[in-house]
């Protein structure tokens, strides 16, 4: 493989013509494990890409799910949120409302009249925003209150992923408008985007021959951790019917993935949230079309998901997945570059295996992500820099 993947200019922020903002670097992820290192990255880009799970089935997103039959937006909202600027006021009231939830236990009742507070602009956290923003969001929730079934449950409600199922039907079942208005209210610094507009579930098949169906089911957070490795990953259309199904890459993702400097598989739930961000369909050929360096960041610390696997196999997976368009037409090296790690410093419980993923084609390289301050995990200052840097020089001789 080649030492650096540096593509001469092509009008599209590559080689020697930067972007305005700082160069755009992608991930495919979900859940909270890239707030961080999000945040983060707002200091020295704003061009950020998020392409994001929306197959969650867990949670008060999965009483929205079924009242609107509309894909997951919890972690859309949780990437929105970690991209927001809260420096500036008049976006950090807002950013606080679109945070706060609903009371997990409480009558329907008053949890409904807590909503139409919202909706009214008596609520107290709709006191300190911008008028004009405020009545904005206030017909936000009371569009939502218009189409909010008897049988909804708002226990435990984000009012940010109201405003986006709100937004998401208002906008004739899209949810690129939703999630860009959200942008607009909390100063959201880069672009966030669902990875389908299709309205999937997540399906395991385990080890020893069982297939569970439903997220919320393998991840050992709301239900046990499995009881075998998790042997293949794949999109269903319930959580009572695994039987696969196809999806497809929203175009909009498409697009961001052509115009990353840099695509980054990161650290995070492996196949709930990394891997359930690129099994939509033609996710792997959009990926291998752009010449743009390719790297993965495997999780230190503990991943239930994980119980089994050494970083090679996740390369393995990561690879399967990603090659699934056409397996004997997209190559290795045209989908991921290399793997950066911290041998000395990181705790990889499968173990690390560094001959066995560069046999399959694929660099290690290894520099310090973890810092004293960092609690053994990778540091976001420190994975930042690193990012820049490759995007900006492509991946190191």
């Amino acid at each position: 493989m080649t030492s650096s993947k540096k593509p001469e200019a092509d009008g599209r922020g590559k080689g020697n013509i930067e972007r305005a903002g700082g160069p755009g670097i992608l991930f495919f992820s979900g859940g909270s494990a890239l707030s961080g290192l999000s945040s983060e990255l707002i200091r020295h880009t704003s061009n950020s890409m998020h392409i994001v799970t929306t197959f969650d089935s867990g949670g008060s997103s999965a009483r929205l799910r079924e009242a609107f039959d509309m894909p997951a937006v919890g972690d859309i909202r949780n990437r929105l949120i970690a991209l927001a600027d809260g420096s500036r006021e008049k976006c950090s009231p807002v950013i606080k409302l679109l945070s706060h939830r609903l009371p997990r236990e409480g009558a329907r009742k008053e949890l409904v009249e807590e909503i139409h507070s919202l909706a009214e602009e008596e609520h107290r956290l709709m006191k300190a925003i911008n008028p004009s923003i405020r009545r904005a969001v206030a017909k936000r929730f009371r569009d939502f209150l218009s189409y909010m079934p008897e049988s909804f449950d708002p226990r435990g409600a984000s009012f940010g992923n109201l405003i986006l199922a709100s937004g998401y039907i208002q906008h004739k079942r899209v949810l690129a408008p939703a999630i860009a208005q959200f942008s607009r209210y909390a100063c959201v610094s880069g672009v966030v985007r669902a990875c389908s507009l299709e309205s999937g579930h997540l399906a395991v098949r385990l080890k020893n021959g069982e297939i569970i169906a439903g997220q919320h089911k393998f991840t050992g957070k709301e239900a046990p951790p499995v009881s075998s490795p998790i042997d293949g990953v794949w999109v269903c259309s319930g959580v009572d019917d695994p039987w696969p199904r196809a999806v497809y890459a929203s175009s909009i993702a498409m697009l961001l993935i052509m115009e990353a400097d840099l695509i980054v598989y990161p650290m995070g739930s492996f196949y709930s949230s990394l891997l359930a961000a690129l099994l939509p369909k033609d996710m792997g050929h959009s990926i291998s079309a752009n010449p743009s360096p390719k790297v993965f960041i495997p999780n230190m610390g503990h991943d239930p998901e994980l119980a089994g696997h050494s970083v090679a196999l996740q390369v393995s997976r990561l690879l399967e997945v990603v090659r699934s368009d056409n397996p004997f037409g997209i190559s290795v090296e045209s989908v991921l570059d290399a793997v950066l790690v911290d041998s000395r410093n990181g705790s990889y419980e499968g173990g690390l295996d560094i001959d066995e993923i560069e046999e399959m084609g694929v660099r290690v390289i290894d520099r310090q992500l973890v810092s004293d301050d960092s609690n053994s995990l990778v540091d976001p200052e420190l994975l930042s820099g690193i990012l820049m840097d490759i995007a900006l020089n492509g991946i190191p001789g």
